[in-house]
């Protein structure tokens, strides 16, 4: 799973910079949702957004492409790993181990979900503020 996700976060760094929008609240909000719907829950037949956020077109085109790769090279390895559950899958996405230059991790692009906040189906729980 990590060569993927670095391969995620390295397209990504890429375009963050020369696309500092990337790590606005909107746009890491559309891209965390795309994760979590398309590998982290694996809905079947679940298609990356068109319009992530991004005011440039031709950048929000990359990142849909980054994502959609991801989602579905990672769904791949996770069926042949047998990593099904959804805590596993977002251990996975999770991994703060794989970074790119400068440090950047997963939680750089996408924030942290606390898994305790799920349960095993992926519903949520628990809400901060409630």
């Amino acid at each position: 799973m990590e060569p993927i996700l670095l391969e995620l976060l390295r397209a990504l760094k890429a375009i963050g910079d020369a696309h500092e929008e990337l790590y606005d609240t909107e746009v890491r909000e559309c891209i965390g949702i795309a994760i979590m719907e398309g590998f982290v829950r694996a809905k079947p037949d679940y298609l990356v957004p068109v319009d992530l956020g991004l005011a440039d077109t031709a950048a929000n085109g990359c990142v849909r492409e980054a994502i959609t790769n991801y989602i579905t090279v990672a769904n791949a390895i996770a069926a042949e790993m047998q990593i099904t559950t959804f805590h596993d899958r977002l251990a996975a996405f999770q991994n703060g181990l794989v970074r790119v230059n400068q440090g950047r991790d997963y939680e750089d692009f996408f924030g942290h979900t606390p898994p305790e906040w799920y349960d095993t189906d992926g519903n949520v729980m628990w809400e901060r503020g409630r």
